[in-house]
C-alpha cells in the first residue's frame, strides 16, 4: 500500500511529511474538536450530518476554522479519493493552533486543520458481531454538562483510554459508564440501546449525539418499532430483551453480557437484527450517501 496522503492546512502531503509542531495546543491541552464519517463502497454516510455536528463544536468551544461547510465537505472527499480507498474511516480535526506566547490567549489562534483518511475498522471482529460482546460498567464517570458537556466531541480522551484500560483488563470487550446520577450514558465509542417488551429505548441525555444512532432511531420509526428516549440503570440493562450498541465503526454490535450478567434474549436478538439489516441495506443502496468519485 502507498503511504497514505493527509491533508494538513490547505494541502494534501504523504503522512511522513504531514507534521505538527510540538507546541500545538492540540497535542499539548487536547484544546480542539474532531469528528468521523465512514465510507462504504464508494459512498461517504451522512457526511453533512457529521459537518453540522463539527461546526456545532467549533462554534461551541471557540474554535475558528478557514474552510466553510462546502470547504470541508471537498476536502474529506478528496482526501478519501487520494487515498484509493472505497470504504474508509475519515477523522477531521480542528486544534487551537500554535499559541503565539506560552500564555496565549485563547480567543487569538491560527487553526491546524488535519484530515486522514484509514480503511474502515469495525469496532469488534467477525465473531463477537455474530455473537455478541460482553459490557464492563466502568467506575469512571461519563462527563457531565456542568464540567464538559459530553455533546463536545473533543480531542481530550484520556477518559476514554483509561475507561478501555479498565475493560480489556478485565477481560471484557468494551464498556458502558453511567452520568453522575447512576443513570446509563454511553460507551468510550459508541451509543448504546436496549429493547423491552417490543419498545426500543435509548438514554436521552448526558450523551454524544451519534450520528448512527440517529439512523438507527429513524430507521426504528421507518419500521414500526416503538420509540422511548429515557434514563435507564444497570438493572434495566440486565433484564432487557436485547441490548446493543451503535457506531460510525459498523453499526450495530450486539451485547450478550453486562457486568457479568448473560442477557436472557439471543444475541443479536430480532429487533437489532432487523434494524442493522435495514442500516446496511440502506448504506448499501446509497441513502444519505456522497460519491467519493
Amino acid at each position: 500500500m502507498s503511504e497514505p496522503i493527509v491533508y494538513l492546512n490547505g494541502d494534501y502531503k504523504p503522512a511522513s511529511q504531514a507534521g505538527i509542531s510540538v507546541f500545538d495546543q492540540g497535542f499539548l491541552l487536547g484544546d480542539g474538536v474532531f469528528d468521523v464519517v465512514s465510507a462504504w463502497k464508494g459512498q461517504l454516510y451522512r457526511l453533512d450530518d457529521h459537518i453540522h455536528r463539527f461546526f456545532d463544536s467549533l462554534q461551541a468551544a471557540g474554535l475558528r476554522t478557514r474552510l466553510s461547510h462546502a470547504q470541508w465537505r471537498e476536502a474529506i472527499i478528496e482526501t478519501t479519493r487520494r487515498n484509493n480507498l472505497a470504504s474508509a474511516s475519515v477523522r477531521f480535526i480542528v486544534t487551537r493552533g500554535v499559541p503565539e506566547e506560552v500564555m496565549s490567549d485563547p480567543r487569538h489562534h491560527t487553526p491546524t486543520e488535519v484530515i486522514w483518511a484509514a480503511p474502515y475498522i469495525f469496532l469488534a471482529e467477525d465473531q463477537k458481531r455474530k455473537q455478541g460482546i460482553s459490557l464492563m460498567v466502568s467506575q469512571l464517570r461519563g462527563f457531565t454538562p456542568d464540567t464538559l458537556d459530553p455533546r463536545y466531541k473533543c480531542l481530550s480522551r484520556m477518559h476514554f483510554q483509561l475507561a478501555r484500560l479498565e475493560a480489556s483488563a478485565a477481560g471484557y470487550d468494551d464498556l458502558i459508564w453511567l452520568n453522575a446520577q447512576g443513570f446509563v450514558a454511553e460507551g468510550p465509542a459508541s451509543n448504546l440501546f436496549m429493547v423491552k417488551n417490543g419498545v426500543l429505548h435509548t438514554p436521552s441525555d448526558e450523551i454524544l449525539h451519534g450520528i448512527t444512532r440517529k439512523s438507527f432511531l429513524d430507521l426504528a420509526v421507518r419500521a414500526g418499532i416503538p420509540v422511548k428516549l429515557s434514563q435507564f440503570t444497570v438493572y434495566d440493562l440486565c433484564i432487557a430483551d436485547e441490548v446493543f450498541t451503535t457506531s460510525t465503526a459498523g453499526g450495530a454490535l450486539p451485547v450478550r453480557e453486562v457486568a457479568g450478567r448473560t442477557l436472557k434474549g439471543q444475541a443479536p436478538g430480532p429487533i437489532t437484527q432487523q434494524l442493522d439489516a435495514l442500516y446496511w441495506q440502506t448504506r448499501e443502496a446509497g441513502e444519505h450517501g456522497t460519491p467519493i468519485a
